[in-house]
């Protein structure tokens, strides 16, 4: 038995520490895309919230596991039920998130296109909105959301071949040509799917902790529950016995007594 919950607390203490590489990875993300955003001060402070995002659930995932397998190392109880807790709640939150999002996806994705076609026409929108746009034609060599159209009579220059590089290379053609929409459109896709795995996933693994913890605690309850041990000496010198079974009980009984004729 012993030998038993040796192997299962190994087991429960490798898995933390594979939970605890990947909260550095997520870290290490974070750092690296501060890294690549660090020259641009406006797309920097774009993307700041997503870096915080990124440490705050690397951080708490280390927190985690170093807490985990802290508490099985030690076979302390109070870390392993902290721990425990925290898988729940770590798993409740994420299917909280995921499952609605899984379910009504498609509802978003026609919520997106309606927020982007409120922005049209383009010529009369807000000069950050067709800054954007203008961003999205240039990195993605297309034009207009839905249509070149939706600039009106002022196309933009954005709209149109940046050099002959890309016309030779067949990655740009003059008006009309493809809408940025159904690009960003797949963008979205790619991402809500990233989201929708990296959340299930998390969560598959934070109910995998927990159910590891509830029997690891309950293997070290059993372990601590003591074992009545009876000692009992013979009638002859130097000869004593241990058992781990309870006495058998014997009935007593007093004879009846008798009386004299």
């Amino acid at each position: 038995m012993a030998k038993r919950s040796s192997c299962f607390q190994r087991l429960f203490i490798f898995f933390n520490v594979l939970f605890a590489i990947a909260g550095g990875v997520i870290i290490g993300l974070g750092l690296l895309g501060q890294f690549i955003y660090h020259g641009s001060t406006e797309e920097f402070e774009n993307q700041s919230k997503g870096f915080v995002v990124l440490y705050v659930v690397g951080g708490i995932t280390m927190f985690m596991s170093l807490l985990g397998a802290y508490g099985a190392h030690r076979e302390k109880r109070i870390p392993l039920i902290m721990f425990l807790v925290a898988c729940f709640v770590v798993c409740f939150c994420l299917l909280r998130v995921a499952v609605p999002t899984a379910m009504y996806r498609p509802e978003v994705e026609r919520i997106v296109e309606e927020k982007f076609r409120e922005l049209l026409p383009l010529n009369e929108a807000s000069p950050d909105v067709r800054q954007l746009t203008e961003k999205f034609q240039l990195n993605l060599k297309c034009c207009g959301l839905f249509s070149y159209t939706d600039w009106g009579d002022n196309v933009p220059d954005s709209c149109l071949c940046q050099g002959e590089e890309d016309q030779m290379e067949g990655t740009c053609q003059n008006i009309p040509y493809q809408p940025c929409f159904p690009i960003i459109e797949g963008y979205v896709a790619e991402a809500l799917d990233i989201v929708l795995g990296v959340s299930f996933g998390f969560a598959a693994l934070a109910l995998l902790g927990a159910v590891l913890s509830a029997v690891l605690l309950a293997q070290l309850r059993s372990s601590n529950v003591a074992v009545p041990v009876v000692f009992s000496v013979s009638s002859r010198p130097s000869k004593f016995s241990f058992s781990s079974h309870p006495p058998k009980y014997s009935e007593l009984y007093n004879e009846p007594e008798k009386h004299e004729k």
